[in-house]
């Protein structure tokens, strides 16, 4: 046999190997591309991607465009229909452009549309895997109801003392760095990299506040929490990869082991979770940390509050679940994802978009002097609470750039969506997945008065309840939204009080506005955010 192959191999020509590449490649081609009629066959409008087996996120892969666009350009793609086909890789996703649609599926029919299309890892990556976001069906339900007590408001104020200490180290810091600047000496604004000096002190809070660990990346660039903070949440190439191996193949990628976390970060973590637990448990320590909390809702000490009613009602026939250690691990790195790059990445587009807009920034100085005064320089929870400026601004930034560009949600059963103005009804299949686009919605001039421009005042008292539901959600939206949002948005909140307090932000000429972003999947824009401090 392998005689007659080898004879058959000598005897091909030049052109009989060019027919075999180009039936490969037509073969491949067809591969990839087979399921793209898939919405039109259903007499759904939809996209025809140019690449196969990418879909239309190869415009993120190889298109060199940035992901952020490519959601608003796929959007817009989709004018004057609710619903609009599209692929993520080879698999059909409908974009849900409808408010009205959005509320059948984030209420009405949430029971058909509980779970969010994860991939599927197996126990290959333990931390990943039992994490909340990561959880289907009634383990999230469960899990939803044990965690939902440590992220009360009495919770949070519990922990504000955590975040302001790492707000006020970020502004010591920065005024000793002026001090000792040739920038200082001149009486001239400092250049400070945003990103930079915001991931660390994002970093800082989650360490504190989540892990009981107390460090100064200001200070100790290089500390270990840092380190293995910044390899746990960076998606290498290698990890590109292994994401779309899950996503395109499961099967093959989980037969190999492959691990989506960092072994060594996630080791690091995992191990500092089973010591402190340990050693808080052995000598009776009590510290005001999401440790301490998910350490209560192990003993089943952890109980709901009054103001739990709402979330309570909607995480309905679900009990509380005995965590295990490793339990605790997944969600003590999941609140570190959540929060280090979003956290950070809010902060810097916040201070960007205030040194470009002057009039803005002064009137929320005042607003920030004038609690300063009152508090003694200490902010309390109810006067950050009760800043109605600070509110707009920081709201009206989510709505320009929200953490998020989307959200999306997985069918677990059958269920028709219902006539609109822009759609006719449809029934959607269990197992299909439907995205929220998020930053469509947020852009949308049939939503918003001139949408791509700052303008805090949409989100005043006079003017809030002209926004029409289901077309502003930074943090998603129904039952499953991010649990953490009361956190990360007082965070956010407590680091520009400190900041516009001692600082006046002004325009640095390595930051263009308005902004261009950066190719890839996160909100960095050309040239880094950069700004220029002066002190107050």
């Amino acid at each position: 046999m392998w005689a007659a192959a080898a004879s058959i191999v000598s005897r091909a020509t030049w052109a009989d190997w060019a027919l075999l590449a180009a039936g490969l490649l037509l073969v491949l081609y067809v591969a990839g591309t087979w399921n793209y009629d898939h919405f039109r066959r259903q007499g759904v409008p939809s996209s025809r991607p140019k690449w196969p087996f990418l879909g239309d996120t190869g415009a993120a892969f190889v298109g060199g465009r940035p992901f952020f666009q490519m959601l608003r350009d796929q959007y817009e793609q989709g004018a004057g229909h609710g619903v609009y086909g599209a692929f993520e890789f080879t698999s059909p996703v409908l974009l849900i452009r409808e408010p009205e649609l959005l509320k059948a599926v984030a209420v009405k029919e949430f029971d058909s549309f509980t779970n969010h299309p994860t991939v599927q890892i197996g126990d290959a990556d333990p931390i990943f895997s039992k994490n909340l976001f990561h959880l289907k069906d009634q383990d999230w339900r469960d899990m939803r109801a044990t965690l939902s007590p440590a992220f009360t408001t009495s919770k949070i104020k519990t922990m504000l003392s955590l975040i302001s200490e790492c707000a006020q180290q970020m502004t010591e810091h920065l005024r000793k760095k002026y001090a000792e600047s040739d920038e200082g000496s001149m009486n001239q604004p400092l250049p400070i990299d945003m990103k930079d000096l915001f991931s660390r002190m994002a970093n800082d809070v989650i360490a504190t506040a989540a892990f009981g660990v107390s460090c100064d990346s200001l200070k100790q660039p290089e500390n270990e929490f840092y380190r293995m903070g910044k390899l746990i949440t960076t998606i290498s190439k290698l990890r590109s990869f292994i994401l779309v191996g899950y996503m395109l193949f499961p099967k093959i990628v989980q037969w190999f082991g492959a691990r989506l976390l960092d072994p060594k970060a996630a080791g690091f973590f995992d191990s500092l979770v089973h010591e402190a637990i340990g050693l808080r448990r052995q000598q009776g320590i009590q510290r005001p940390d999401l440790l301490q909390l998910l350490m209560q809702a192990q003993e089943g000490k952890l109980k709901a509050e009054k103001e739990d009613a709402a979330e309570a009602e909607e995480v309905r026939a679900s009990k509380t679940k005995l965590l295990l250690n490793e339990d605790v691990s997944a969600q003590a790195v999941l609140f570190f994802f959540a929060g280090f790059d979003t956290v950070s990445s809010a902060l810097c587009l916040s201070t960007y978009v205030l040194s470009h807009h002057r009039n803005e920034q002064k009137r929320l100085y005042e607003e920030v002097a004038a609690v300063m005064e009152k508090t003694g320089g200490k902010p309390t929870y109810e006067a950050v609470q009760g800043m109605k400026y600070l509110d707009a601004v920081v709201s009206e930034v989510l709505r320009l750039y929200p953490p998020a560009g989307r959200t999306d949600r997985q069918c677990v059963r059958a269920v028709r969506l219902p006539a609109t103005a822009s759609s006719a009804p449809l029934l959607l299949p269990r197992g299909q997945v439907i995205h929220v686009p998020i930053i469509g919605l947020h852009r949308d001039p049939a939503f918003w008065h001139a949408p791509d421009a700052f303008d805090p005042e949409r989100f005043s008292d006079a003017n809030k309840h002209d926004i029409k539901p289901f077309t502003y959600m930074p943090f998603g939206l129904g039952p499953r939204i991010c649990i953490g949002q009361r956190f990360g948005l007082i965070e956010v909140k407590i680091a520009l009080v400190y900041l516009l307090a001692n600082f006046e932000l002004l325009p640095s000429a390595k930051a263009k506005y308005p902004a261009e972003f950066e190719p890839g999947f996160t909100l960095m824009i050309k040239g880094g955010f950069w700004c220029e401090l002066k002190p107050r």
